[in-house]
Protein backbone atom coordinates (compact mmCIF):
# COMPACT_ATOMS: atom_id res chain seq x y z
CA UNK A 1 0.00 0.00 0.00
CA UNK A 2 1.33 3.38 -0.60
CA UNK A 3 2.68 4.79 2.37
CA UNK A 4 3.61 2.15 3.88
CA UNK A 5 7.02 1.22 4.78
CA UNK A 6 8.92 -1.78 2.91
CA UNK A 7 9.40 -4.79 4.89
CA UNK A 8 13.10 -5.91 5.84
CA UNK A 9 14.09 -9.20 5.70
CA UNK A 10 17.08 -9.51 8.64
CA UNK A 11 18.58 -13.09 8.53
CA UNK A 12 19.55 -13.52 11.40
CA UNK A 13 22.19 -16.15 10.98
CA UNK A 14 24.58 -13.90 9.07
CA UNK A 15 23.83 -10.61 11.32
CA UNK A 16 25.44 -13.16 14.21
CA UNK A 17 28.47 -14.08 11.73
CA UNK A 18 29.44 -10.75 11.23
CA UNK A 19 29.06 -10.22 14.93
CA UNK A 20 31.35 -13.21 16.00
CA UNK A 21 33.65 -12.15 13.36
CA UNK A 22 33.80 -8.38 14.56
CA UNK A 23 34.48 -9.17 18.29
CA UNK A 24 38.34 -10.56 17.24
CA UNK A 25 39.06 -7.15 16.03
CA UNK A 26 37.81 -5.32 18.42
CA UNK A 27 39.64 -7.19 21.36
CA UNK A 28 42.65 -6.70 19.70
CA UNK A 29 42.36 -2.97 19.23
CA UNK A 30 40.89 -3.03 22.97
CA UNK A 31 44.02 -4.74 24.27
CA UNK A 32 46.36 -2.77 22.13
CA UNK A 33 45.12 0.68 23.97
CA UNK A 34 44.80 -1.05 27.49
CA UNK A 35 48.46 -2.39 27.16
CA UNK A 36 50.11 0.79 25.71
CA UNK A 37 53.32 1.77 27.87
CA UNK A 38 54.80 5.19 26.94
CA UNK A 39 58.11 4.38 28.97
CA UNK A 40 58.29 1.14 27.01
CA UNK A 41 58.57 3.61 23.49
CA UNK A 42 60.37 5.98 25.30
CA UNK A 43 63.02 2.99 25.73
CA UNK A 44 63.55 3.06 29.22
CA UNK A 45 64.46 -0.48 30.18
CA UNK A 46 66.59 -0.85 33.06
CA UNK A 47 68.85 2.58 32.20
CA UNK A 48 69.66 4.05 35.69
CA UNK A 49 69.92 7.72 34.11
CA UNK A 50 66.63 7.69 32.16
CA UNK A 51 64.64 6.12 35.09
CA UNK A 52 65.93 8.11 38.02
CA UNK A 53 64.30 11.97 35.78
CA UNK A 54 60.91 9.61 35.51
CA UNK A 55 60.85 9.22 39.22
CA UNK A 56 62.09 12.74 40.15
CA UNK A 57 59.32 13.52 37.68
CA UNK A 58 56.88 11.73 39.93
CA UNK A 59 58.28 12.87 43.32
CA UNK A 60 57.81 16.89 41.43
CA UNK A 61 55.00 18.24 43.78
CA UNK A 62 54.78 20.57 40.45
CA UNK A 63 55.37 17.76 37.91
CA UNK A 64 52.52 17.47 34.86
CA UNK A 65 51.94 13.87 36.45
CA UNK A 66 48.54 15.39 37.97
CA UNK A 67 49.29 13.88 41.70
CA UNK A 68 51.05 16.88 43.40
CA UNK A 69 52.58 16.08 46.24
CA UNK A 70 50.79 12.66 46.76
CA UNK A 71 53.89 10.77 45.65
CA UNK A 72 56.56 12.96 47.66
CA UNK A 73 55.04 12.33 51.04
CA UNK A 74 54.41 8.54 50.50
CA UNK A 75 58.64 8.70 50.06
CA UNK A 76 58.73 11.20 53.29
CA UNK A 77 56.86 8.62 55.10
CA UNK A 78 59.40 5.72 54.72
CA UNK A 79 62.43 8.20 55.46
CA UNK A 80 64.29 7.06 58.27
CA UNK A 81 66.17 9.74 60.93
CA UNK A 82 68.75 9.94 63.69
CA UNK A 83 67.19 8.38 67.35
CA UNK A 84 64.39 7.35 64.27
CA UNK A 85 62.50 10.74 65.28
CA UNK A 86 59.55 11.67 62.81
CA UNK A 87 60.58 13.05 59.74
CA UNK A 88 58.78 15.99 57.89
CA UNK A 89 55.29 14.43 56.34
CA UNK A 90 55.43 17.54 54.42
CA UNK A 91 57.25 20.62 52.88
CA UNK A 92 55.78 23.74 54.62
CA UNK A 93 56.96 26.49 51.59
CA UNK A 94 58.76 25.20 48.89
CA UNK A 95 60.19 21.66 47.50
CA UNK A 96 62.93 21.57 44.23
CA UNK A 97 63.20 18.46 42.92
CA UNK A 98 66.65 18.26 40.74
CA UNK A 99 67.80 14.98 38.82
CA UNK A 100 71.66 14.25 38.00
CA UNK A 101 72.68 17.14 40.43
CA UNK A 102 75.84 17.74 42.16
CA UNK A 103 74.97 19.38 45.39
CA UNK A 104 78.89 20.20 46.14
CA UNK A 105 79.75 21.71 42.59
CA UNK A 106 82.01 18.48 42.06
CA UNK A 107 81.05 16.53 39.02
CA UNK A 108 82.87 13.22 40.59
CA UNK A 109 79.77 13.50 43.52
CA UNK A 110 77.06 13.37 41.20
CA UNK A 111 73.83 12.39 43.14
CA UNK A 112 70.54 11.03 40.90
CA UNK A 113 68.07 12.84 42.78
CA UNK A 114 68.15 15.73 45.04
CA UNK A 115 65.00 17.05 47.19
CA UNK A 116 65.54 20.33 48.21
CA UNK A 117 62.70 21.67 50.74
CA UNK A 118 62.47 24.31 53.06
CA UNK A 119 62.33 21.81 56.18
CA UNK A 120 64.36 19.00 55.00
CA UNK A 121 67.15 17.99 52.03
CA UNK A 122 67.17 14.16 51.06
CA UNK A 123 69.44 12.42 48.95
CA UNK A 124 68.04 9.26 46.70
CA UNK A 125 70.94 7.08 44.92
CA UNK A 126 69.34 5.20 42.69
CA UNK A 127 70.63 1.54 41.63
CA UNK A 128 69.33 -1.12 39.22
CA UNK A 129 72.28 -3.17 37.62
CA UNK A 130 75.36 -0.81 38.36
CA UNK A 131 77.90 -1.41 40.90
CA UNK A 132 77.81 0.93 44.18
CA UNK A 133 81.27 3.16 44.13
CA UNK A 134 83.35 3.29 47.11
CA UNK A 135 81.97 4.99 50.00
CA UNK A 136 79.44 6.35 47.97
CA UNK A 137 76.76 6.55 50.16
CA UNK A 138 79.00 7.59 53.00
CA UNK A 139 80.00 10.82 50.87
CA UNK A 140 76.38 11.34 50.46
CA UNK A 141 75.53 11.34 54.13
CA UNK A 142 77.93 13.92 54.43
CA UNK A 143 77.09 16.19 52.26
CA UNK A 144 73.48 16.15 53.28
CA UNK A 145 74.59 16.71 56.25
CA UNK A 146 76.04 19.83 55.58
CA UNK A 147 73.36 21.23 53.24
CA UNK A 148 70.64 20.70 55.93
CA UNK A 149 72.84 22.81 58.42
CA UNK A 150 69.69 25.57 58.92
CA UNK A 151 66.86 22.42 58.27
CA UNK A 152 64.92 20.42 60.68
CA UNK A 153 65.83 17.01 59.19
CA UNK A 154 67.75 15.13 56.62
CA UNK A 155 68.26 11.76 55.22
CA UNK A 156 69.88 9.54 52.06
CA UNK A 157 67.40 6.79 50.35
CA UNK A 158 69.56 3.98 48.63
CA UNK A 159 67.19 2.73 46.16
CA UNK A 160 67.73 -0.57 45.11
CA UNK A 161 66.57 -3.68 43.41
CA UNK A 162 66.65 -5.68 46.77
CA UNK A 163 66.39 -3.32 48.91
CA UNK A 164 70.15 -3.95 50.47
CA UNK A 165 72.34 -2.05 52.69
CA UNK A 166 74.97 -0.06 51.15
CA UNK A 167 78.49 -1.15 51.77
CA UNK A 168 79.40 2.54 51.96
CA UNK A 169 77.64 3.43 55.40
CA UNK A 170 79.86 4.10 58.67
CA UNK A 171 79.26 3.80 61.87
CA UNK A 172 77.82 6.82 62.46
CA UNK A 173 74.90 7.42 59.69
CA UNK A 174 73.15 4.39 59.67
CA UNK A 175 69.55 6.36 61.28
CA UNK A 176 69.64 8.81 58.33
CA UNK A 177 69.70 6.14 55.55
CA UNK A 178 66.88 4.74 54.15
CA UNK A 179 66.90 1.16 52.06
CA UNK A 180 64.23 0.89 50.04
CA UNK A 181 63.91 -1.29 46.80
CA UNK A 182 61.88 -0.43 43.56
CA UNK A 183 58.84 -2.36 44.29
CA UNK A 184 58.30 -1.37 48.12
CA UNK A 185 58.28 2.18 46.61
CA UNK A 186 56.18 1.43 44.25
CA UNK A 187 53.77 -0.13 46.46
CA UNK A 188 54.00 2.53 48.82
CA UNK A 189 53.25 4.90 45.87
CA UNK A 190 49.95 3.27 44.67
CA UNK A 191 47.72 3.24 47.00
CA UNK A 192 47.69 6.95 47.73
CA UNK A 193 48.20 7.82 44.00
CA UNK A 194 44.84 5.26 43.42
CA UNK A 195 42.87 6.99 46.51
CA UNK A 196 43.80 10.68 44.96
CA UNK A 197 43.25 9.76 40.92
CA UNK A 198 39.39 8.29 42.20
CA UNK A 199 38.32 11.21 43.98
CA UNK A 200 39.96 14.20 41.29
CA UNK A 201 40.23 12.56 38.29
CA UNK A 202 36.99 12.81 37.03
CA UNK A 203 36.42 16.42 38.41
CA UNK A 204 39.52 17.33 36.44
CA UNK A 205 38.83 20.51 34.04
CA UNK A 206 41.20 18.48 31.02
CA UNK A 207 39.87 15.05 31.82
CA UNK A 208 41.22 12.99 28.53
CA UNK A 209 45.04 14.83 29.94
CA UNK A 210 44.54 13.49 33.45
CA UNK A 211 43.74 10.31 32.31
CA UNK A 212 46.92 9.77 30.25
CA UNK A 213 48.99 11.42 32.91
CA UNK A 214 47.83 9.19 35.39
CA UNK A 215 48.35 6.17 32.49
CA UNK A 216 51.56 7.42 32.39
CA UNK A 217 52.38 7.30 36.33
CA UNK A 218 50.83 4.13 36.87
CA UNK A 219 52.75 2.62 33.82
CA UNK A 220 55.87 3.12 35.60
CA UNK A 221 54.77 1.86 38.92
CA UNK A 222 54.62 -1.37 37.24
CA UNK A 223 57.80 -1.16 36.06
CA UNK A 224 59.34 -0.30 39.11
CA UNK A 225 58.36 -3.39 40.44
CA UNK A 226 59.92 -5.37 37.66
CA UNK A 227 63.64 -4.27 38.79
Amino acid sequence: MIGEDPKINIDVGQLMTFFSRLSTPLQAVQHSVLSFDPWDIAGLKRKEVRNSAVLAWLLNPQGSHGFGAVPLYALLASIRTSENKAFPAAYTRFCRVRVESNPNGDSKNRVDIEIDADNFFVLIEVKIDAFEQQEQIERYCLEAEKRATKKLRWGVVFLTPQGRQPKSMSADNPHFISCLSWSDLATRFEEPMRADYRKTGVLHDSASMRQMAAHSAFCFLERMCKF
